[in-house]
């Protein structure tokens, strides 16, 4: 298996263009969206008074994870990772040597290693803009354990949402075979999710769909939202990325790959 990732993780990195739209652009695009607002702020109102949460702040960046452009771009990437052995018929190569369980393992794991990066870009990039700019405005810093428990679980929270994004984005290129089948919906999920929640309001929460889900347990986090929300949420994540994945895998083990 660890050659696998291995060579998946080699062939991602010599693919920057990929890398970096695919799985780092998000969270760049996020740091620069906080460095212009702050910076925004800063010129108009001056010195601001009180204590910063560093750990909170990094905490609340982390909602990127429910991004509908953020889902678009991350589908993307993960969408060619597992595409680039059908576009150049490679898996008939692949196949005879390693088992097909090991095989979509290894390419889904990378995709969650980056993803995981991804949001450590995202939490530690805000938190140094945090500390430089409540340093410039001559704010003191709030560091305690309890935000760094919330800074954890909403890591954990928005990796699982992005696992889910991963799970069905890999289903759909081994189901389709194709690139452009897999980000178009992924992206459309997003997008109607925040449609039929505009349009249903309240009542759309109660619909099992990830980005629900995954709201329930930020709530929960970060706003005092109901536990009983929370877990349910929690284990509407689960219940879709292992549904996804396996579902993936159960399709991957059966497809005709003798000439892909």
């Amino acid at each position: 298996m660890n050659p696998l990732l291995s060579a998946e993780m080699l062939k991602l990195v010599r693919q920057p263009g990929t890398l970096f739209w695919g799985f780092l652009a998000v969270p760049i695009a996020a740091l620069l969206v906080k460095l212009v607002i702050a910076g925004f702020i800063h010129l108009r109102l001056g010195r601001q008074s009180g204590d910063v949460d560093v750990f909170l702040s990094a905490a609340k960046s982390l909602s990127l994870s429910g991004n509908s452009l953020g889902h678009l771009l991350f589908a993307l990437g993960i969408a060619t990772v597992f595409f680039l052995e059908y576009r150049y018929s490679t898996w008939r190569l692949l196949v005879p040597r390693h088992p097909r369980v090991q095989l979509f393992a290894a390419k889904l794991l990378v995709c969650l290693a980056w993803l995981a990066v991804a949001l450590l870009v995202a939490a530690v990039g805000d938190m140094v803009l945090t500390v430089l700019f409540g340093m410039l405005e001559g704010q003191g810093f709030d560091i305690t354990p309890s935000s760094l428990v919330t800074l954890s679980a909403a890591f954990g929270i928005a990796f699982l949402e992005l696992a889910v994004l991963a799970s069905l984005a890999a289903l759909l290129v081994v189901a389709f075979r194709s690139m452009i089948a897999a980000v178009i919906p992924t992206f459309l999920l997003a997008i109607g999710s925040t449609l039929l929640q505009l349009y249903l309001g309240a009542d759309a929460d109660r619909l099992p769909l990830p980005g629900y889900a995954a709201q329930d347990l930020r709530d929960w986090l970060l706003a005092g939202g109901a536990p009983v929300a929370a877990m349910i949420g929690a284990a509407v994540l689960f219940g879709w990325f292992c549904a996804l994945t396996g579902l993936g895998l159960a399709v991957f083990s059966r497809q005709q790959l003798a000439s892909e």
